[in-house]
């Protein structure tokens, strides 16, 4: 994460606390879940995806644990990659 963006999300954690971004990080991934499951408008679900990202990237600066997402990230990818491939030779 750049540092303007980390300025940005640090100011509103600051500004808001931390636990009211929590709440505000349930919000708008229920919002995702709503838009998603409507599937009328692309547009509202790239929004809502954009707010969930910034609202994911403000969890990782309030748990200090962007190095441990990364290792999951990393971890769960190699995973999804294994078994995308073993779908293609199972057949």
């Amino acid at each position: 994460m750049d540092n303007v963006r980390r300025q940005i999300l640090t100011a509103a954690i600051d500004k808001y606390g931390s636990a009211c971004q929590m709440v505000k990080a349930i919000e708008e991934l229920a919002e995702l879940i709503q838009a998603i499951a409507k599937d009328v408008d692309p547009d509202n679900i790239a929004e809502e995806m954009a707010d969930v990202r910034i609202m994911l990237d403000q969890l990782e600066i309030i748990f200090v644990n962007s190095e441990a997402v990364r290792r999951w990230e990393l971890k769960k990818l190699k995973r999804l990659d294994t078994r995308v491939h073993a779908a293609d030779t199972v057949r």
